[in-house]
């Protein structure tokens, strides 16, 4: 057993070093970084070796246990044999050779090596492996002495991350209890065992949450005798549950929950109306049973990623949920959203003090640190309490020079020294209010159209229909000075910000005049609409997720 928990533990820590090497990879994808070295090639083989050497240690283990109930080996047999399929599939993989001998190029191959190794569904398996030798009492513990201190998991930050991200990789224990997975998780970060944890679902307690897509799951937990609920929001991610056998039914089931995650996202936090509440009023929902079912005196924590960070600090701000909370490149809190669910939380003076700081009458629309103590002195606490950790230029950022968003609590930015990445998160230095406006409305627009879609086809063929009705109204209207202006501004933003390799024109009237088509019109006057950058927008996702930012997380940040 010994050697057994030495090979798990050493494969872990090669996988956690693979993870790395992608972070590391994806910043060296971008010019004018300091160049690294990977050594990609020795952790492949000495993740191979281990495999094989973790499976036939596996095969080999002989422990009295096994007698007494003869389905433990065989699980942890299983367990095994699915790394070393995923490891043998990975080998015989053949990734085309970049068709430049260029160093980006490498990169790029690098990133497809390292992604094809499928390293959450590695972890999770190697996970399962722990959790089957805890539950059985096989796992030797090694607890500290010292008493479990109240908070202590919500300030680790490896708990936070691992925590929402099982959110995601949920499937991957469909045959164990949630439980079983986060004492293992517990374990792992402070060497206490929890003497009681149970589970609370939404999507089990609350029949509406999967209708309007929202997942949330809270854990109760009590360590020495101090009780806590760790409520986790999920975020806007395509997430694919291969519990579905069906390929189709996946695909149907994850374009589905994407959609509707979108839907409440413009309408909800793009938008700030009140034609997409269900999202939120199900999150209030699951929070009034959570406080009505867990144990007296229990601290609730509030944790989320992305959408889910916006329904920490939403909650926070309307119910006063929680005790602390923690959220990773969150969306922004829309008071225009508040003021339609909770309109009683501010009096109409304050309201109306509110949207005018919050507003973008003077064509921006920056909370500044004097703007922000304003907002702050109008709210009925200071929030200190939750706070809000965010790769520096995450994509979400934009929303935030949205009118009528705001942030509660603290905000600790990220970044790293001595590299350029492009993304630009302040869209007011290119685009007036008219044009984030627009941007707005077109949006509102698309889901007003995409409302009738009652299946992934329909989403798919609805939005492409959309789209060429927008196009040829666009082709109408091209000749507008105001129409022309919105649209160059749109590119050279998204030029600015790396999407697109080369500069975008102004249009011109020869192109007005010669010109029937936008999109053969737009390719012969623009040629930079060939030169989208898709490298620059899988970055722009991957620092996104939590399997990317999570590694500015070990930086200092720049607190606000």
């Amino acid at each position: 057993m010994k050697a057994l928990l030495s090979t798990l533990k050493r494969l872990d820590r090669i996988y956690d070093q693979l993870d790395l090497l992608n972070f590391r990879a994806h910043k060296e994808l971008l010019p004018k970084n300091k160049r690294l070295s990977f050594n990609y090639s020795y952790l492949n083989k000495e993740k191979t070796r281990l495999t094989n050497l973790m499976l036939n240690q596996v095969i080999d283990l002989r422990v009295p246990e096994f007698a007494l109930n003869k389905t433990i080996h065989p699980q942890m047999i299983d367990k095994a044999l699915k790394l070393k399929n995923i490891d043998e599939n990975h080998t015989k993989q053949k990734l085309k050779r970049p068709s430049r001998n260029r160093k980006v190029n490498k990169l790029k191959q690098l990133i497809e090596m390292i992604e094809d190794e499928n390293l959450n569904l590695c972890h999770g398996y190697l996970n399962q492996i722990y959790v089957i030798l805890l539950i059985h009492h096989l796992l030797p513990l090694d607890l500290r002495k010292e008493p479990y201190q109240a908070g202590e998991l919500l300030r680790d930050n490896d708990f936070r991350t691992k925590l929402l991200q099982f959110d995601y990789d949920r499937y991957l224990y469909q045959e164990f209890k949630p439980e079983n997975y986060l004492r293992f998780l517990i374990y792992t970060r402070v060497n206490r065992m929890p003497d009681y944890v149970k589970s609370f679902d939404a999507r089990d307690i609350i029949p509406e949450a999967a209708e309007c897509g929202f997942s949330g799951i809270a854990y109760e937990i009590s360590i020495d005798g101090l009780k806590e609920c760790y409520v986790t929001f999920k975020g806007t991610e395509v997430n694919v549950d291969y519990t579905v056998t069906s390929r189709s039914k996946r695909f149907e089931k994850a374009i589905l929950e994407t959609y509707k995650d979108w839907d409440y996202n413009v309408n909800a936090i793009l938008v700030g109306s009140d034609k997409n509440l269900s999202q939120l009023r199900v999150a209030q929902d699951f929070m009034r049973y959570i406080e009505d079912n867990i144990a007296p005196k229990t601290l609730i924590y509030g944790l989320g990623h992305s959408l889910g960070g916006h329904f920490v600090q939403t909650l926070q701000l309307m119910d006063n949920c929680f005790d602390a909370g923690y959220t990773l490149n969150s969306a922004p809190v829309n008071l225009k959203l508040i003021q339609h669910v909770k309109p009683t939380l501010f009096s109409e003076h304050t309201w109306q003090k509110l949207f005018e700081l919050t507003d973008d009458t003077d064509n921006v629309k920056y909370i500044t640190k004097d703007l922000r103590q304003q907002i702050n002195r109008l709210l009925p606490h200071d929030y200190s309490q939750i706070i809000n950790e965010v790769f520096e230029q995450d994509m979400t950022q934009v929303f935030y020079e949205l009118p009528f968003t705001i942030w509660i609590g603290q905000k600790w930015e990220y970044n790293l020294n001595n590299w350029k990445y492009p993304f630009k998160n302040h869209p007011r230095a290119y685009l007036n209010s008219g044009e984030i406006h627009a941007y707005q409305h077109f949006f509102e627009q698309l889901f007003i159209y995409l409302s009738s879609s009652n299946s992934s086809r329909q989403v798919i063929r609805n939005s492409i229909s959309f789209i060429r009705l927008r196009t040829k109204l666009l082709r109408e209207n091209i000749n507008d000075p105001k129409t022309a202006k919105y649209l160059f501004d749109y590119s050279n933003y998204l030029y600015q910000s790396g999407a697109f390799k080369d500069r975008p024109q102004k249009i011109s009237q020869e192109f007005i005049e010669q010109n029937s088509s936008v999109i053969r019109g737009s390719l012969q006057e623009w040629p930079f609409l060939k030169s989208i950058n898709t490298g620059m927008l899988n970055l722009a996702t991957y620092f996104h997720v939590i399997d990317g930012a999570k590694h500015f997380l070990n930086r200092t940040p720049h607190k606000i």
